[in-house]
């Protein structure tokens, strides 16, 4: 059986089409000549050669194609699809609305961090409070993105299959549905839903070879239709978080499975540390920022950030009835005061971040090591199931 199946060429071709939108930016190449050479490529891919020449004429297609569509598009976003920006301006007031909501059911600094929670909303933090969460590396938890949303996807499943099994992905996806409206569907979280939903589809599927084409399948929709999305750091970290997720996490949580812990905190430290290893090197990158204290903050808060956007949404959704969505909504405020409290605690040590340089290639280095060693670690030692296979052989077994 040949190693680079349908899929796998699939993949391959996927991957080069990124790697050549990225080229794309740094060349100047006639774009007639380059559109020449890709259907050139793709005649060769298609003409029923031999498996290696195949693959190499693929990932040649991907490579120039790619860079043939950042020489069109200059990188901009070419589909208009003007229905989001209405959705978007239309639910502007919701937002305003929620805001508004939020801040008389909750009291400051909880009211603002819910806020910012919920909808990436700043503008009411003390900005004391967002250098605080810079210095422990916790920024992303008011950020609303692709890195925020899906380590918050991983984190609710965690919490949610030991109770509910398989039916936990539906509810998952429900939230982030009801997410996206919220929030007015801009195009960030847009592509913050796309990456949380490959999160899930990865969960249900349970294999991380598959979950990984995924994954490539889903960032090369999202460079296609946007080239510049390459570089934007929200992307980058979204991506990096998404693969240790996929990636990283089942081989963690083996190592955790050593340990006494229960099983839910075992995955949830898996997801932590798998995403943190993956973004620290791209977060030194943009941020010239190292957190020391980011893996102890982000175990003592990030539990409890889904359970709290959890509550955020229903009481925002039951606002419509002022006494009973205020008494809901203040039921987040024992998490949010100790993500507040916490952060402060930490940040206050000496040693808590520090700034850090490094050259870009450093960093493109340290991130191809990474990559590298997980590919070659999936090679020697494949897992072939992870944690939610296993909880649904007992389902069965009961």
């Amino acid at each position: 059986m040949a190693w680079l199946t349908p899929s796998r060429k699939f993949a391959l071709t996927c991957l080069a089409v990124i790697g050549g939108a990225t080229i794309g930016s740094y060349i100047d190449v006639d774009r007639l000549i380059i559109g020449w050479i890709s259907v050139l490529w793709l005649i060769v891919a298609l003409s029923g050669q031999s498996e290696p020449i195949e693959t190499i004429a693929w990932s040649l297609f991907g490579l120039t194609f790619g860079a043939f569509l950042w020489q069109v598009t200059s990188g901009e976003v070419w589909l208009n699809l003007a229905i989001i920006g209405k959705i978007s301006d239309s639910l502007g007031h919701l937002r305003d609305l929620i805001v508004d909501k939020i801040s008389f059911a909750l009291p400051e600094p909880q009211g603002s961090l819910m806020s910012g929670i919920l909808l990436g909303n700043r503008v009411k933090l003390d900005q004391d409070l967002i250098n605080t969460f810079r210095a422990v590396g916790l920024t992303h938890i008011i950020a609303v993105s692709g890195y925020n949303l899906t380590i918050l996807t991983a984190n609710a499943l965690s919490i949610f299959w030991p109770i509910m099994g398989r039916k936990a992905l539906w509810v998952s996806a429900g939230l982030i549905m009801v997410f996206v409206i919220i929030t007015g569907a801009p195009a960030s979280i847009l592509r913050a839903a796309t990456m949380a939903l490959t999160v899930l589809l990865a969960k249900y599927l349970g294999r991380p070879n598959k979950a990984i084409n995924i994954l490539i399948f889903a960032t090369a929709i999202l460079v296609l239709f946007e080239p510049k999305i390459v570089f934007d750091v929200g992307f980058q970290l979204s991506v990096g978080a998404t693969y240790g997720l996929i990636r990283l996490s089942p081989y963690l949580n083996r190592l955790f499975s050593k340990t006494k812990l229960p099983v839910t905190l075992r995955q949830i430290l898996a997801e932590t540390f798998a995403a943190i290893i993956l973004t620290t090197p791209l977060i030194i990158g943009h941020f010239e920022r190292l957190s020391v204290i980011s893996p102890l903050a982000n175990i003592l808060v990030l539990p409890l950030i889904p359970l709290a956007m959890a509550i955020g949404i229903i009481g925002a959704a039951l606002m419509i009835v002022p006494i009973l969505g205020n008494t809901i909504m203040l039921a987040s405020w024992p998490l949010l005061f100790w993500t507040v409290w916490i952060s402060e605690k930490l940040a206050s040590w000496q040693f808590a971040s520090t700034n850090l340089t490094l050259p870009a290639w450093i960093i493109a280095a340290f991130m191809v090591l990474i990559v590298g060693g997980l590919e070659w670690l999936n090679i020697k030692r494949p897992l072939q199931y992870d944690l939610f296979d296993r909880l649904s052989a007992k389902e069965d077994e009961i």
